[in-house]
């Protein structure tokens, strides 16, 4: 009865531990039936009450491990247009601002290598002439649109902001997108799985030390690798509490609403089920690697009484 005391009040100080641990913030305002809440659809499912499978002849054991590592390289991408009466003057006022600005980054180390510019598109633009007399309009071409984007890439995660500041000067604004990258995804690949492997080992010698089976033939095993970027795990909520108005039904009255702010978060993948989580305390965002193995013992069968 003491032991039994004992081990209920250690689960209950986990418990409240836990409890004054969980501090949601204002993100508990987002909305996850909203139509454009979007959690990450292409992480394996992930079992987390099948750690061990067993049955009166196999016995299966499933690990799962994840590592937040930080990229090695990030290519930004920026795009920018020019307008202009003919093609030709287009392209060169848009090339005067994107080489002004590949002089710019080059002090700062950004070899031309590392660079790369996309022609994106030519196009007519078109606009209207309105007769305020016949009240007539007709659609007139009005111009030309180029358009091209700049990808760039660099080694330190500091360097993008940077990047983005000079461009400014240059009337480049749309920051497009940044890829992370890591270089040696099998070196990855090859850690994880000995990670995981450890983790198997430990799992397989306590099954065994516990119901003393007997292993027959030999084991089979699987293991499945995947990882995800950031661009797919970041969130969105609007925080706010409004008051509502009702309108009579002859009221002329125009109800404005003040623009709310929408606040964009890193929401990476749940720990939940995991057996391992490597680098968990590490705040910089980068790419999570996830590798499952499963192996498969056939068990002799007890003999019946």
């Amino acid at each position: 009865m003491k032991k039994q005391t004992s081990v209920f009040f250690l689960i209950m100080t986990s418990l409240l531990s836990l409890s004054k641990a969980q501090v949601g913030g204002n993100q508990i305002y987002r909305d996850k039936n909203n139509y454009d809440y979007s959690a990450p659809k292409h992480l394996p499912e992930f079992n987390n009450t099948n750690s061990y499978f067993t049955s009166d002849s196999t016995l299966v054991v499933n690990v799962k491990v994840l590592m937040n590592k930080t990229a090695d390289r990030y290519k930004l991408t920026l795009g920018l247009n020019e307008e202009a009466a003919t093609p030709k003057i287009a392209i060169e006022n848009i090339n005067r601002r994107i080489n002004g600005f590949i002089k710019r980054i080059s002090s700062m180390g950004i070899k031309n290598d590392n660079i790369f510019v996309d022609f994106i598109s030519q196009t007519k633009i078109y606009d209207y002439d309105i007769n305020k007399d016949t009240q007539v309009t007709i659609q007139k071409m009005d111009g030309f649109e180029t358009k091209k984007n700049i990808i760039i890439t660099v080694n330190k995660h500091s360097m993008i902001e940077k990047l983005i500041s000079e461009a400014s000067d240059f009337q480049i604004y749309d920051v497009i997108k940044v890829d992370y990258i890591n270089s040696d995804i099998d070196k990855i690949q090859e850690d994880l799985l000995k990670e995981a492997y450890a983790v198997f080992d430990k799992k397989k010698d306590n099954y065994f030390k516990l119901f003393k089976k007997e292993i027959i033939g030999t084991p089979t095993a699987t293991s499945g690798f995947t990882y995800t970027f950031p661009k797919n795990q970041y969130q969105h909520y609007t925080a706010l509490e409004s008051a509502s108005v009702t309108y009579g039904y002859d009221t002329r009255y125009i109800k404005k609403e003040e623009r709310k702010s929408k606040t964009f978060y890193y929401d990476g993948t749940d720990y939940t089920g995991f057996d391992k989580v490597i680098n968990n305390s590490d705040p910089e965002v980068g790419i999570q690697y996830i590798m499952n193995l499963s192996v498969k013992y056939d068990l002799k069968k007890n003999k019946e009484k």
